[in-house]
């Protein structure tokens, strides 16, 4: 595989992974990456996640239950 190609595929796996272009060409080219220099994953917690979640719509009258 070219240098160019490897470069592409490089930069489309920093947009996916957010990792360095010199660690995404490394794992590209079959290199070991060390454990200790892993990125930390971007994790949302379970209240910021209720947060950003929208309420549900209402349910149509068709479907609400009967008192």
């Amino acid at each position: 595989m070219s240098q160019s190609e490897l470069e592409r595929l490089a930069r489309i796996r920093m947009q996916v992974t957010k990792e360095s272009l010199e660690r995404a060409l490394a794992a590209l080219q079959g290199h070991p990456i060390p454990d200790d220099e892993e990125p930390a994953p971007e994790q949302e917690t379970e209240q910021e996640t209720e947060e950003n979640t929208p309420p549900p719509p209402p349910a149509p009258p068709c479907l609400r239950l009967l008192p």
